[in-house]
């Protein structure tokens, strides 16, 4: 009997390992002789899909029910969920989703169900297409369910990224309470639309801008975007930036006064042009170290962090709205040495100026 059952045991690792290897490589030879050990057949009749079940407690009772159906082909542990290739009818994945160990079924943990799959060719798509969704799951802290995923072609409609414009212009003379609330509706509607976690991220970072552009003090902003590019889940994201409107709102309005107030329009109306703060204190008429220090007393930052930071501002609604390379909006901005501008950039979003235009418009996994 012990024999028997480290033979089965051999035999299931083996199964693991062949779905394993199926579902993650691109290797022609390979990919069919697999299929065929599996003995997975593409045919109208029964629908192959991949089915990922998120963090099954306890995981044995899941492995013992996958094992004795025939519908399913072959699966395996990635992390602490399941992917699993399934064969069947309609009737038969009705049946492998309603009757699944209650403590682990969709009533209990997300259930996501591939599209269809018509071909062989499609297989390591739809993996990767899965491991998207489930990464998107975690993030959103979705509650268990039962997901039913598109074809790539029928995917929903594309999200896009809120420009700086759009959410300053949202969040003018919101309190803390109405932006917690705000910002909780952001994020919801982001997951009812299947929005990735990395829009999500960069919508962040955006209002990150927005809120620190408040500030007269704020010396972890690095820290900040480092956080939200790294966060596991939407909670992490929020708590931070709630924390940070907090300490706008604890700064309050600033009163600037005449001569700050005429810096500040010089920036934001002539940032394009090679400003220098003896050229504005030319302008002014004043003492260039003395309108230095009046400047950074008042806005809290130098004149020269102010102007670099909007122009980062200027350019994250460039990346999104306008066709020009990164080099002419680099110029646009300011900037004759592009490279100035991808390090100021990075600095600011915590991304590239190129990974941030990539991700601007992101449709669901």
């Amino acid at each position: 009997m012990q024999v028997q059952q480290q033979q089965h045991q051999i035999a299931s690792l083996a199964v693991q390992t062949q779905t394993r290897t199926l579902v993650t490589t691109d290797q022609e030879t390979e990919r069919q002789q697999l299929i065929d050990a599996l003995s997975i057949q593409f045919d109208p009749t029964t629908v192959v899909r991949l089915i990922g079940v998120l963090n099954p407690l306890p995981p044995k009772d899941l492995v013992s029910y996958l094992q004795i159906l025939d519908a399913v082909k072959g699966f395996y542990v990635e992390g602490q969920d399941f992917i699993i290739i399934f064969q069947g009818t309609t009737d038969q994945l009705n049946i492998f989703i309603n009757e699944a160990p209650h403590q682990i079924g969709a009533e209990r943990r997300p259930f996501l169900i591939g599209a269809p799959i018509s071909d062989e060719t499609q297989l390591h798509n739809r993996y990767l297409q899965l491991r998207r969704e489930i990464a998107r799951q975690y993030f959103f802290e979705t509650a268990a369910g039962l997901r039913m995923m598109l074809p790539d072609t029928q995917q929903d409609t594309p999200l896009t990224l809120p420009s700086y414009s759009e959410v300053k212009k949202a969040l003018d003379g919101v309190d803390l309470t109405t932006f917690s609330s705000w910002l909780s509706q952001q994020f919801e509607a982001m997951k009812r639309a299947n929005a990735s976690d990395l829009l999500a991220r960069q919508f962040a970072l955006v209002v990150l801008l927005v809120l620190s552009d408040r500030l007269t003090a704020f010396d972890n902003k690095s820290a900040v975007i480092t956080m939200i590019n790294h966060a596991t889940d939407v909670s992490e994201i929020k708590a931070q930036l709630q924390q940070v409107a907090k300490l706008a709102a604890q700064q309050g309005n600033q009163q600037f006064s005449r001569n700050v107030v005429a810096m500040r329009h010089i920036i934001q109306t002539r940032y394009s042009e090679q400003l220098s703060l003896a050229m504005v204190a030319s302008e002014l008429h004043l003492n260039a170290v003395y309108l230095g220090q009046l400047f950074k007393q008042e806005v809290g930052r130098s004149f020269a962090q102010f102007l670099n930071d909007y122009r980062v501002d200027v350019a994250v609604d460039l990346l999104r709205d306008s066709d020009q390379d990164i080099g002419q909006i680099a110029e646009t901005v300011g900037y004759q040495n592009s490279s100035c501008f991808y390090k100021l950039f990075k600095k600011q979003t915590g991304m590239s100026p190129g990974d941030y235009r990539k991700a601007g418009v992101l449709s669901s996994c």
